[in-house]
């Protein structure tokens, strides 16, 4: 099954895509003579707040996020501007009697007072403020996007082109043949550890499906990709289970990469283009020449000396045996990261 559909300034056909470019009109709005031009600046100077942009085959969006709450969601509908969010941040506008959200006219998208007063509500809300106050996986995951992102200069090692990210299919059944597949392989692993070891590696792991969504997706200087996981210290559980979460997103990728590898570097540098224009990484960012070398990457910040890390060897040495793949995540690249927004190499030996 093929699909042809429209996704940002290009035309898709296959199973499986990989294209995040969003239109030029929606994307003007925030450019310099874009009624949400404000916006960008306002995101841009403070330290809580960060873009995401995206499409896939039936719409395109860019998002304002604190932390992981979306705040903001932005769209284009028949002419109109349509401002959505996260219901809870609906019904606190509705409560509060701020006009933000709904479909708007270009002409009436200056809503920075308004915004700016829900942000005040937010911040003073316990309950609201807790998954970015708590300085866990949101709040770095927002510290990490913005320094390799809208706060990049073009000296970075890496520059973040997407979060999250998601191959996308021609269709429910599609997704379900593909993608299924490999869950379905690691979903086995999890029963397996389940019954290897219930209290060491967690009794009920196949209880919960495997997502769907990568954290990040970079590119470095020498135009390698990296496929980027994110974890807290404080969540020995995420860590040790790490191996595969990102070995199913290594091996989707892998299998994207090496049937559509045109598709894929001429897409992604489409991603790098639009996101330079836009001004959500530094216009001074290299023009670099694409690899398909697809890196594995785990990200702990907060990072605590922990038993957690032989756990993780364990759990990756029972996924090479399960699938028979002596080499499987050899490549992994594991980093701490601070809160000087500093980024370390961690040394796991035998990986």
């Amino acid at each position: 099954m093929a699909i042809y559909s429209l996704v940002g300034d290009y035309m898709t056909s296959s199973k499986m895509y990989y294209q995040r470019v969003i239109s030029d009109a929606l994307k003007n709005l925030l450019m310099p003579d874009g009624g949400l031009n404000w916006l960008y600046y306002f995101v841009k100077g403070r330290k809580d707040l960060d873009f995401l942009i995206g499409a896939n085959k039936s719409k395109a969006w860019i998002y304002v996020y604190r932390g992981t709450s979306r705040l903001l969601g932005i769209g284009l509908r028949n002419g109109m501007v349509d401002v959505s969010a996260a219901g809870k941040y609906l019904d606190l506008a509705v409560n509060k009697g701020l006009k933000i959200y709904g479909c708007r006219e270009l002409s009436d998208l200056d809503f920075k007072d308004d915004f700016e007063r829900l942000l005040g509500f937010v911040e003073r809300d316990a309950s609201l403020n807790r998954y970015y106050n708590n300085k866990k996986e949101g709040y770095y995951q927002n510290l990490f996007s913005r320094q390799f992102g809208i706060e990049s200069n073009g000296s970075e090692d890496f520059v973040v082109v997407d979060k999250e990210v998601v191959i996308g299919h021609a269709s429910e059944a599609v997704k379900k043949e593909c993608f299924g597949k490999h869950r379905a392989k690691f979903m086995a692993i999890n029963g397996h550890l389940s019954q290897v070891d219930a209290k060491l590696f967690g009794g009920k792991l196949t209880q919960k499906a495997l997502g769907n969504e990568l954290d990040f997706l970079a590119v470095t200087r020498e135009g390698k990709i990296y496929l980027v996981e994110f974890k807290h210290g404080s969540s020995t559980k995420g860590i040790y289970l790490a191996p595969i979460q990102i070995g199913l997103y290594y091996n989707i990728f892998t299998e994207y990469v090496s049937q559509y590898r045109e598709d894929f570097l001429k897409n992604v540098n489409g991603m790098i283009r639009q996101k330079k224009e836009m001004g959500l990484i530094s216009r001074s960012w290299p023009d670099v020449m694409l690899s398909t070398e697809l890196v594995p990457v785990l990200v702990v910040a907060g990072y605590k000396e922990s038993s957690a890390f032989n756990t993780f060897k364990q759990v990756l040495a029972i996924c090479r045996d399960k699938l028979n793949d002596s080499t499987f995540l050899s490549g992994l690249k594991v980093y701490k990261y601070d809160d000087h927004r500093v980024l370390t190499p961690v040394p796991l030996p035998c990986i």
